[in-house]
């Protein structure tokens, strides 16, 4: 399937604290597809908090992920997290503009006993998937098609992830992974908008006004539902919907749910075993398309 040695896995702070659906999900279909994978150890945050304070600590807490892949013999990490991953393409890009900056984070790695030559490669989910035989294998695999138009929210960070133009690179391999699993995928107006989640500490009112322009944008399109890859998206869209609605006026509540999810759903894994129960927006509304949960 074009992966055979063993990927680490680093699932930053979401998951660890408590997204359950998240992490459900991501494992079941991992296990599914039979993905090679295994929990980096001694896992910390990956920066993105601190990146307003500090440059120079965010880009090493974002390369120690790396770092200490690598030095647990990992040569490619998968960050499922949205986030996550695009802190560790961010700051490899930082280093490479700055050699003082690359010296200061070199040293605080030294001090833990970690070097920042050898580096593990940062995978998205999206990366991995393809790895593993992309949209061919996916369709082939798929025991419960899709039958529904959904909206895409790719989110900012998977967007702005890596070089020019990779982020809409990923938009259509996210298409294509949904069309693979029977599910229709149009644009929609607002597809590309942020979900509010950077404001929700400084600019709650604003943070759910987004949030609740996406979702009526989505309901208004005439689309069935809503699938999201970042956790922190998850957090505005499904968590905070009834709130989100109530800052913009909106009327319909609409399902959301991970990418992950729905794989796993389209591959025959019970609502249960990718955390369905656990999600706060109203999933039971897509029925037989996706499994009576």
């Amino acid at each position: 399937m074009g992966v055979e040695e063993a990927i680490g896995v680093f699932w930053g702070c979401r998951a660890l604290s408590g997204d359950i659906p998240f992490e459900l999900s991501t494992r079941a279909v991992l296990r599914a597809l039979e993905a090679p994978v295994e929990d980096v150890q001694n896992q910390a945050c990956c920066g993105e908090p601190l990146r307003s304070m500090s440059i120079t600590a965010s880009c090493y807490m974002a390369i120690r992920v790396l770092a200490i892949s690598a030095e647990q013999g990992f040569s490619s990490v998968l960050i499922p997290c949205s986030k996550g991953y695009y802190m560790a393409r961010w700051a490899q890009k930082m280093l490479s503009y700055s050699d003082g900056l690359r010296e200061q984070v070199k040293k605080a790695l030294e001090a833990e006993g970690l070097g920042i030559e050898a580096l593990a490669r940062p995978m998205s989910l999206l990366e991995l998937l393809a790895e593993l035989g992309g949209p061919d294998r996916l369709e082939k695999a798929c025991q419960k098609p899709l039958s529904m138009k959904l909206a895409i929210h790719p989110g900012c960070y998977l967007l702005r992830a890596g070089a020019r133009g990779e982020g809409y690179g990923a938009l259509e391999e996210l298409v294509a992974i949904l069309k693979a699993l029977g599910a229709d995928a149009p644009y929609y107006p607002g597809l590309t908008d942020c979900c509010g989640g950077t404001l929700a500490a400084t600019r709650p009112d604003a943070a759910l006004a987004l949030a609740g322009s996406k979702l009526v944008a989505a309901s208004e399109a005439g689309l069935e539902g809503l699938v999201v890859l970042c956790p922190a998206c998850f957090e505005m869209l499904d968590n905070r919907q009834e709130d989100a609605l109530a800052a913009v006026g909106g009327k319909k509540p609409i399902p959301v749910l991970y990418l992950t999810q729905l794989i796993g759903l389209a591959l025959g894994l019970e609502p249960g075993e990718v955390g369905l129960t656990f999600n706060c927006s109203p999933v039971e509304e897509l029925g037989k398309d996706i499994g009576s949960a």
